[in-house]
């Protein structure tokens, strides 16, 4: 006799077929990153976002990873142009390094040039991350707590450019 409901085992292959049917989809139609040559990261609207520019230099190639081939010919070239931060003090709500209410923020314009020197992609990106560090007693950002808010937007520049 057959139950009119569905077995748990074939809702989890109907589940499984659907992530997986719309995994390959969604992947199907984004073209593969280019090689970049160089990367370039500028800002100077404030003493943090110059501050924080060799953090998010560093972890853009790390990120990148073997995209990143320096000098490559035909490469591409990745600028990235910080144009705001904004680092809170943690309030009364903290814990040890950690609070449970401040976020720190970088905004910023990405743009890929071509070989030539032609725009391929060019977006805004504005980044929020947990604020690491942030107290009221550690009124100037650490090293670490720069290095979170880098990586963090360093991951989303590399999943948008695709």
């Amino acid at each position: 006799m057959t139950s009119p409901f569905i077995d748990r085992r074939a809702l989890l292959a109907l589940g499984a077929g659907l992530a997986l049917s719309g995994c390959a989809t969604s992947l199907a139609g984004n073209a593969a990153l280019p090689v970049i040559r160089s990367v370039r990261v500028t800002g100077h609207a404030n003493s943090y976002i110059e501050r924080i520019t060799p953090y998010v230099q560093r972890n853009l190639v790390q990120q990148l990873g073997s995209r990143y081939q320096p000098g490559a010919a035909g490469g591409a070239t990745l600028v990235v142009e910080l144009t705001g931060i904004e680092l809170e003090t943690a309030s009364g709500d903290s814990f040890g390094p950690f609070s449970s209410d401040a976020s720190d923020v970088l905004d910023s314009r990405i743009t890929l040039l071509s070989p030539s020197g032609a725009a391929v992609k060019s977006f805004p990106l504005l980044t929020s991350t947990f604020a690491v560090d942030a107290s009221d007693q550690i009124p100037d950002p650490t090293p670490r707590r720069f290095n979170s808010l880098a990586r963090t937007f360093s991951y989303w520049v590399v999943s948008k450019l695709g």
